[in-house]
């Protein structure tokens, strides 16, 4: 599991946003990792861009069973995050299980 959390810390870290370095990572039923994603630009508009968890299921589908959840700070420290309501929401209707790494 601290393989995955380092994976997660090193994918947000690469996201070029300044302010959302947010990664996700999407295991299988197996708890095999799928596949990474980070949050997309919002661009010049609201609803713009793509969560990290929604990411994820555009490209895997229903082969994720968890998702790994990550958000990291300017200075490298690993913060608190949750999966907004909307994501949440989807997530919950998929029985797909979140786990958010802390501090």
């Amino acid at each position: 599991m601290n393989q995955l959390i380092q994976k997660a810390v090193k994918k947000a870290q690469s996201n070029y946003s300044n302010r959302y370095k947010i990664s996700a990572l999407g295991l299988n039923s197996k708890g095999e990792l799928l596949g990474s994603a980070t949050n997309s630009p919002r661009f010049s508009r609201y609803g713009g861009g793509v969560h990290a968890e929604m990411a994820l299921l555009k490209r895997y589908g229903s082969n994720v069973k968890t998702i790994i959840i990550c958000r990291v700070g300017a200075s490298g420290d690993v913060l608190p995050i949750q999966a907004c309501d909307k994501c949440q929401k989807v997530l919950d209707k998929l029985k797909i299980k979140v786990i958010s790494v802390t501090a």
